[in-house]
């Protein structure tokens, strides 16, 4: 029973990953004992545990405690999850190639410029020829196969085809090597599946209707004298009509794409169609399966570039309604899958010895579905980009913007069946009217819409603004909490009119964050300073890895400020100046001279003699610029600055992955400020960080040898104005902290057991790894061999320093925290034991809390919320031993909801109750 036990103990273990999209690359967590497939929480797939990157097990309790936090306090409403035409693969989803196909149908790329052109003045007619793509078939990668939206289908064909799938795998040794594709179903599926089938991509669903309609009419008396014993003239109107790509059939009639168009599209691809189905479907009487052969195009013209013919395709239905397409499409870098004979179903509408004059049969049989000329993704991608570049000239709208307006605004809402052409208008509208805002958050679009009830007579704003203001007036702005809203007055239709371009909306509507900004056409985001943006920096201070917006630029780093006061004429200007020293590219930092005359001649223009003003300012600047220590970097404190964007990180990620608050600050004695992107690092950062932990030591080293020096005669800095360095601290580990003085011969090291004891120790300034030892020994009686120190973040393993190293001090600075964890020693193999010292710590801090209720209510709010952090930190740990989350846990001691529990004392300090008589 005990295995059993330490069996499902190891189950409950928390791992993490990687999404294996490159243009993703989130960083998940999921338990051990989970689903075999994870979906990524940013781009939306699903992804096989096996197929994920990096994945290892999480075992500091930081980590842990860093993503509890993420899901549970920034994550509980964010940003709704994709449905499978919203989900991206390589930055694409099928409801944005959908939205360029009808550019695809007139437009091509130049291959001198990679711009789009008009295919007439390419001279390649008024749509693009379809038959181009008759040798063509995709190969879907294996990474791929289990992505919701673009691998697999889920439909339910899987089911309905296994035994056809089943004989197409034993006739390919046993291999799986057609697999049916997700294709959505808004009433192109035969299109959207053919298309899928060709390039991988619903990218010429529209060009497929067209051509097809055109074939019909040009060739109309063939298609009359082949079918005209089973297809009735008056039909061929309606046939016609059904190709056409905005066709919506009237209310009750069931007309749609079937035989005859598949019959259709195989002439317009020079190429065959075969149509499978379920085993008893293909041995029904009923034409539920085919092979529609090019009947009406000659054998010469259906061949490809290397004279051989073009192998057919494979499409299949997926339900016993017979009612939605799917493509079978073949693996990449694997063998060619190849139907069976006894599976190719009879030609359909013309003779059957056509099949040996349109298809190549192999010796037994069967022939090779597909082939292997597909086009490439990086050739597909430009071919996208420049439709895109299309699509804004026409629309002044991104169609990566209105598949978001379709997610975030119609499809979220309950609106379904609306036209992409509506959707786009809708989209631009918004956009144009300033009612458009994207989260910095969590990515998410939210439209500030004001109903018109509420601004007429009645209404909830207007009532509002006459009982405030009395008499309405056309020459006033009237503006409402709501939202920012600030609404005119129309005295001739007696209505509020809402100004949309001075509103804004305060949150977002989906995770309720405050760092909400309007957004471009072109999907932009409209700023504010100090945002931080999606771009990449390799060189910030602030250690977030993204650049920030600033008066229109973008920046490594946020800017230091400080006041300057300007004095002249007897007039006296206070002023504040943002000042960039630490950009990668130099031409980024601030000029002092710049600055100087910018701010002499902004409150004082035109004045005589202001050359000597200048001077002073750009003293005054060159003062406090000059640092005592180059490495100092103190920036301006802005609200949402480390505020990652999530769905967009294209996708520039990002997504980011993207969260609430800007930091989640842990005061007292655990005191540590999580900014958000320690709580979804990349690996970039990572290495940068493991680069500077390495290095940590040997820089502390020079540091201490450089102090030395500098006591016995002082140096100079290279900082203009500057005085001797003084410092030997390192850089601040947050924007808003600041070093600690280097003059001071000790420093104060945070520690944190796993069983949850901590304390503050005090070291020497030059304490080696065997002194920290013994001083964590005596504080909280755990023996040197029984360590595992971890400092930084991620937490790195302090190990032992080398042979002749020993007397090196640790790389440890004052204020830094460290975590200890408790190795097993020889007497405490039992695998509780661990989670009996933290439930004996966790019930000794109760106790002390119930002892101490009296004297809490005293508490002053600072020790209030260093009691809180530390409980909590002691609640997370157990619960995370025990292997269940925090609330599931902490509902089982009902002691944490009473007074003086954590809880509590929670809703106490952040709700200010009052104690009633």
């Amino acid at each position: 029973m005990s295995l059993l036990q330490s069996s499902k103990k190891k189950d409950k273990r928390i791992l993490c990953g990687t999404c294996p999209d490159p243009k993703c690359q989130a960083r998940l967590f999921f338990p051990a004992h989970g689903s075999i497939s994870i979906e990524c929480t940013e781009c939306g797939q699903r992804h096989e545990q096996s197929s994920l990157l990096n994945v290892e097990e999480v075992t500091d309790p930081d980590v842990v405690l860093h993503n509890l936090l993420r899901n549970a306090l920034l994550g509980v409403t964010g940003a709704p999850k994709k449905g499978t035409e919203l989900v991206k693969v390589m930055g694409l989803s099928n409801y944005h190639c959908k939205l360029l196909s009808p550019v695809l149908t007139r437009y091509g790329m130049d291959k001198q410029t990679g711009k789009a052109k008009l295919l007439k003045d390419m001279n390649q007619g008024e749509i693009f020829d379809c038959s181009l793509l008759g040798d063509r078939a995709f190969l879907i990668e294996l990474d791929h196969v289990t992505t919701m939206g673009y691998g697999k289908d889920r439909s339910g064909s899987l089911i309905y085809l296994h035994d056809t799938l089943e004989e197409i795998k034993k006739a390919n040794s046993n291999r799986e090597c057609l697999i049916p594709v997700h294709v959505d179903g808004d009433g192109h599926c035969l299109v959207h599946a053919v298309s899928r089938a060709l390039v991988g991509r619903e990218l010429f669903w529209h060009a497929l209707r067209e051509n097809l309609k055109q074939n019909f009419k040009q060739n109309l008396d063939c298609y009359k004298n082949l079918f005209q014993d089973f297809i009735d003239a008056a039909e061929w109107e309606d046939i016609i009509n059904e190709c056409d790509p905005l066709f919506i059939p009237p209310e009750g009639v069931p007309l749609g794409l079937r035989n005859i168009h598949i019959f259709g599209l195989a002439n317009v691809l020079h190429r065959p169609i075969i149509l499978l189905d379920s085993m008893s479907g293909m041995r029904s009487s009923g034409d539920y399966s085919a092979t529609f052969l090019p009947g009406l195009v000659p054998e010469e013209q259906c061949k490809g570039k290397d004279g051989k013919l073009n192998k057919p395709i494979c499409i299949a239905w997926s339900s016993s309604g017979r009612n939605h397409y799917v493509p079978l499409v073949g693996i990449k870098n694997t063998v060619l899958p190849k139907l069976p004979p006894r599976l190719l179903p009879k030609a359909w509408g013309v003779p059957q010895e056509l099949i040996r004059k349109y298809i190549k049969l192999e010796s037994d049989g069967s022939c090779v579905i597909g082939g292997d000329r597909s086009l490439q993704d990086k050739y597909l991608m430009r071919l996208v980009n420049a439709m895109e570049e299309v699509f804004m000239e026409k629309h002044s709208i991104h169609p990566s913007l209105v598949a978001d307006v379709h997610q975030y605004v119609y499809r979220r809402t309950g609106v379904i069946g609306v036209q992409p052409e509506e959707v786009t208008e809708a989209a631009k509208k918004s956009v144009m009217e300033n009612r458009l805002h994207r989260c910095l958050i969590c990515g998410a679009l939210s439209e500030l819409h004001i109903p018109s009830e509420w601004l007429v007579p009645g209404g909830k704003l207007y009532n509002l603004a006459r009982s405030t203001h009395g008499q309405l007036r056309p020459d006033k702005n009237y503006s409402f909490p709501l939202n920012n809203v600030v609404c005119s007055y129309d005295p001739q239709r007696d209505v509020l009119v809402p100004d949309y371009k001075l509103s804004s909306l305060n949150t977002c509507n989906w995770c309720h964050g405050t760092s909400v900004r309007h957004i471009r056409g072109n999907g932009s985001v409209v700023y504010l300073d100090g945002d931080r943006t999606n771009t990449r920096s390799q060189g910030g201070k602030c250690g977030c890895g993204f650049k920030h917006y600033w008066e229109g630029k973008e920046y490594d780093n946020l800017p230091e400020a400080f006041p300057i006061t300007l004095e002249w004429g007897g007039r006296v200007v206070r002023e504040t100046v943002y000042w960039f020293q630490y950009e990668t590219d130099p031409t980024l930092n601030s000029n002092v001279y710049d600055v100087a005359m910018k701010l002499v001649t902004k409150h004082f223009p035109g004045e005589f003699g202001s050359e000597i003003l200048v001077q002073k300012v750009v003293n005054t600047i060159l003062h406090h610029t000059a640092k005592k220590n180059p490495d100092e970097y103190n920036p301006v404190s802005i609200d949402g600055a480390h505020v990652q964007r999530h769905s967009d990180v294209t996708e520039t990620q990002p997504a980011a992955d993207p969260q609430l608050p800007t930091k989640i600050i842990l005061t007292g004695q655990k005191a540590k400020t999580l900014h958000k992107e320690e709580l979804t690092m990349s690996r970039a950062e990572r290495s940068i960080q493991q680069s500077i932990s390495e290095q940590a030591l040997v820089t502390q080293k020079r540091r201490t040898d450089k102090l030395k020096h500098e006591q016995k005669g002082p140096g100079r800095t290279s900082s203009p104005g500057g005085s001797p360095e003084t410092s030997s601290s390192s850089a601040p580990a947050t924007p808003t902290k600041t070093s600690s003085p280097s003059s001071s011969k000790e420093k104060k090291i945070r520690v944190t057991t796993n069983d949850g004891r901590q304390a503050m120790l005090t070291l020497p300034a030059y304490t080696t790894f065997s002194d920290l030892q013994r001083s964590i020994s005596n504080q909280f009686d755990v023996p040197p061999l029984q360590q595992c120190i971890r400092y930084g973040f991620p937490p790195k393993e302090l190990v032992p320093p080398k042979d002749g190293e020993e007397n090196e001090p640790v790389a440890l600075q004052h204020g830094d925290r460290v975590t200890v964890e408790i190795l097993r020693g020889p007497e405490d193999k039992g695998p509780g034991a661990s989670i009996t010292r933290a439930s004996s710590s966790h019930s000794a801090l109760h106790s002390v809390k119930n002892d101490d209720s009296v004297t809490s209510s005293r508490m002053s709010s600072r020790e209030i919320q260093e009691s809180i952090d530390l409980e909590m930190s002691s609640l997370c740990l157990l619960a995370t031993l025990m292997g269940e989350d925090v609330w599931s846990y902490a509902k089982k001691l009902p002691h944490l909801f009473q007074q003086g529990g954590v809880f509590y004392n929670i809703v106490k300090k952040d709700m200010e109750l009052a104690e009633m008589d």
